[in-house]
């Protein structure tokens, strides 16, 4: 007897970063991810605005493109001014986060560490996660491309109880705003 396995689904995302002002979600949401076409038995849309733009985004989107924070916390709720928790992020609504994100590796200091503490963070509350990693440009000059990726993801390993959930985003910091295209590395 031949079991099925049930397909997963290609995740499409985009990360708006730190951008977008009131006019130009509304434009986005409404005259652009709205009006796309595709298989929503076989395509999952998630887009991050910044945490200001989450609530009218979720508003102004159809029900079939979902909406992720950027960030959380790798704490839960408490005395941390400016954070947001995986279980806010629940409460309100949302499925979906990043974690790691090489601009928040790199400019906020996150080890592989709190990496790791935010993947089960989000894991205790039930929410997926789009986890980055990537190496940087001198890594990948050094043929170090490799031993980075594995580093990445054996921090956050133990921090998974369900592979499910997980969504590994390879993004070469190399590639991001150089002008310089991704391509496998020659051995």
């Amino acid at each position: 007897m031949v079991e099925a396995v049930a397909q997963r689904k290609y995740i499409i995302g985009g990360n708006w970063k730190s951008n977008g002002s009131v006019d130009l979600v509304r434009t986005l949401c409404t005259d652009t991810m709205n009006t796309m076409e595709y298989d929503e038995g076989r395509v999952e849309v998630v887009v991050a605005p910044i945490a200001l733009h989450i609530t009218s985004t979720k508003t102004m989107l159809n029900s079939n493109i979902l909406v992720a924070s950027q960030n959380i916390s790798a704490e839960g709720n408490g005395a941390f001014t400016g954070e947001i928790s995986a279980e806010q992020i629940v409460d309100f609504g949302l499925q979906w986060t990043l974690v790691g994100h090489s601009e928040r590796r790199k400019l906020f200091n996150e080890t592989d560490e709190i990496v790791a503490k935010k993947v089960a963070r989000a894991q205790a509350a039930n929410l997926k996660v789009i986890l980055c990693v990537g190496e940087t440009l001198e890594q990948r000059e050094a043929n170090q491309t490799n031993d980075v990726l594995k580093t990445q993801l054996e921090a956050v390993k133990t921090s998974v109880s369900n592979w499910g959930s997980i969504v590994i985003a390879y993004e070469p910091v190399w590639a991001i705003g150089t002008g310089k295209t991704a391509t496998p590395a020659i051995a």
